[in-house]
This record gives structure tokens, sequence and C-alpha cells, in this order.
């Protein structure tokens, strides 16, 4: 009888058990479903996009192309860098959610998502709201973590990099270029500064000479530099007063160029730079600025 007893009760136990696979196995399913259905959150056509927002404890960014160039128009209005928008642009078309990570409001701090650490980024087309979503945590490769706005689903996905949308400094999302000169253009320069003026001049058969005396290798660095003029940072400031600044370069490539140079005395110095025509102000590092701002002696060694 005890006997007949204990197979019934594990009849019993076998059936349960057998119940609790099958309920388990018909929710992950349903998961997987809901996963691969919800693998985009929005179809973008690259082409199209004028306007992306980011907002982050490091600032809020407005950019925008709404004149055929890409710009930042929020902080500041200036050109952007397009390479970076393009990235952005691509990850925002490209990535997928590959699964959900958690359900639970109360572990969303792990995930990155607070106010010092997530991103509110916004994607438009032809001046409509595309897309919006936080974005928390890198995760490992070029994942990251990111949740909808009015959800407590946390994602994770692919091809989506937490650094092609959120910088260190705003700054980084601005045109750093100040000029591009190829250097067969380039005729004469002429130096000016309060210790001497003197002029760097291309003779017929293509050499470069100060008077009479031939240049070195340090005018070649000058010419490769500026090529592709870079700055270190930006000074959003103005400077009423012209004749601050003491180091001058004009540059006859067929056209005119002005660039001039302000040493400004902070720990370590920097230089404030202007271009003609430019209404920004341009900072540069000591070395930086001394790569062109030589004297005679530099450049023809004598």
């Amino acid at each position: 009888m005890k006997s007949n007893k204990t197979y019934l009760y594990l009849l019993v136990f076998a059936v349960l058990l057998a119940a609790a696979y099958f309920i388990t196995s018909d929710k992950g399913e349903k998961t997987s479903s809901y996963e691969l259905k919800d693998k985009k959150l929005f179809v973008l056509d690259s082409v199209k996009v004028d306007k992306i927002e980011i907002k982050s404890s490091g600032g809020d960014l407005v950019l925008s192309k709404s004149t055929g160039e890409w710009k930042t128009v929020s902080p500041v209005d200036y050109m952007a860098n397009t390479e970076l928008v393009n990235k952005a642009i691509s990850s925002l078309k490209n990535f997928n959610i590959e699964s959900i990570i958690s359900t639970n409001p109360a572990k969303k701090d792990t995930y990155g998502f607070n106010e010092n650490n997530q991103a509110e980024i916004s994607v438009y087309e032809g001046g409509n709201l595309k897309g919006k979503f936080l974005m928390g945590n890198a995760a490992v490769g070029t994942s990251s973590y990111i949740k909808k706005m009015d959800s407590d689903n946390i994602y994770i996905t692919d091809a989506l990099e937490r650094t092609d949308f959120v910088k260190p400094d705003l700054n980084e999302w601005r045109e750093k270029n100040i000029v591009s000169i190829p250097k067969q253009s380039v005729n004469s320069i002429e130096f000016i500064s309060p210790e001497e003026t003197f002029t760097v001049s291309k003779d017929a058969s293509g050499k470069y000479f100060v008077g009479t005396d031939s240049v070195t290798n340090a005018f070649d660095g000058i010419l490769n530099l500026l090529e592709n003029f870079q700055t270190t940072n930006f000074a959003d400031t103005l400077i009423n007063d012209e004749s601050a600044f003491k180091n001058i370069i004009n540059i006859d490539n067929g056209n005119k160029n002005q660039i001039k140079f302000l040493m400004i005395p902070t720990t370590p110095v920097k230089y404030y730079v202007k271009v003609e025509g430019d209404k920004q102000i341009y900072e540069l590092e000591d070395g930086a600025a001394k790569n062109l701002l030589k004297t005679k002696k530099d450049i023809t060694g004598k």
C-alpha cells in the first residue's frame, strides 16, 4: 500500500515538473519573438537626417543641417566636424537591439541610467522627430545600453558606441581646421613680429629665399603645417583691439590669407589665433603656435 502511494506521489511530481517545464519554455519563446520584433527602434534614412539633439550632464548639443552643411547651432553656432556627425548618423541607422537586459526599474543605475550619466538622443528627418531614446553605459565592444523614453526595459545594442554621441567636451563636435593651403600654391609668406619683419618668396624655379638666402627644412615644415592647420581649442570671446595681435603671418597663394597671433601669459602659455574674415578666436598651445612663429634665423640658419 505504501509502495503504491509512493509511485503515485512520484507520478504527480513528474506531471508537475513537466508542466513547469512547458510553461517556462513557452514564456521563453515569447520573449525571443518579442526581441526579434523590436530589433529596431526606428528605420532611418541617413540622407534625410537634418538634426540631432544630444542632452547629457556635459551640456546640451544641437547639430543641424538646415544650411546644407552640418553645424553646431547650440551651445554655439559653428561649423561641425562632418566626420563625427556622419559616424553618429551611421550608428543611428545601423544599430540593432540584441536583447533585453533588465525590466526592473530599480536596476537602472546599474546600467548608467541616471542624471549624471545618461544621454537623451533625438534624431530628426525633414524637421520631424524620427526617434528618441536614452543611452546609458557603454557595454562590451561597440555595444551600449539603451532604453525607450516610456519603458523600463533596458536593452543591449550592437554597433552603437556611446563615444559616438557623448564627448568629454562639446567642442569636440566643432570643425577644428583653421586653414588648408596647398604647399605648392604658396608664392610668399611675410612674417611680422615686434622684433623683425621678413618675407620668404618663391623664385621662378620653385625654390624659396629670404632675399638671397635659401631656406632650411624649417620652412618646409611651415608649408606642411599650413596644408592642415588645426586649432587646439576655441576661445569664445571677443577681442576688439586688433593691435593686440603682435605676431602676423601674411600668406600669398594667389589669394591673401592673414593669420594673427596673441600670446596669453597663462601657465602654460597659450596663443589666441585670428584669421582674416573669420570671427572665431582659436586657441593654440605654445608649442603648436611656435611651429609657425619662426624667426629669420630659424628659416635661413643665419
